[in-house]
């Protein structure tokens, strides 16, 4: 262990920094890999921005066939309520390193998701043994337009 006057850390510190560094995985690198495989992600260009154990971030560029509403440019609520599942189920598909099922989905629509890329940010609020549930906020523009919570299945069967 390198003597702690050349790192700049007091003795100690070096240990517990190494510590809490270790409890943050990223699981970025998995998520993509699974979430590459889906026709949906693929066709609309879905990208995994940062996936830990606990907060998962993704990003959907804007595009015409996303829009529900053409006399506003709207995306589609569908399309949002998709990104807030697959965000929030992102941070458990990670740590598990397969798909994980949607057991309850919730969307609160707070307003119109503009024609520019969405980006979703999804925490989780628990992780049981069996169940997980994790809050979602979508935001176009800078502004939050949507939010939602998921709840999924953390086991096979």
């Amino acid at each position: 262990m390198p003597d702690p006057s050349e790192t700049g850390l007091e003795a100690g510190e070096g240990d517990q920094q190494q510590a809490a560094s270790s409890d943050v995985t990223d699981r970025t690198a998995v998520v993509e890999r699974l979430y590459g495989d889906v026709p949906f992600h693929q066709r609309h260009e879905l990208e995994v921005l940062s996936v830990t154990p606990e907060c998962a971030r993704v990003k959907l560029p804007f595009g015409l066939g996303l829009v529900g509403n053409p006399d506003l440019g709207a995306v589609h609520g569908g399309v949002v309520s998709a990104l807030v599942d697959l965000t929030g189920a992102a941070v458990f598909v990670g740590g598990r390193e397969t798909y994980t099922p949607t057991i309850d989905l919730r969307v609160n629509y707070l307003e119109a998701a503009g024609s520019a890329p969405l980006y979703a940010t999804a925490t989780v609020d628990r992780r049981g043994t069996d169940v997980g549930v994790a809050s979602v906020e979508v935001e176009s523009e800078g502004t939050v337009c949507a939010t939602g919570t998921g709840v999924y299945k953390l086991t096979d069967g």
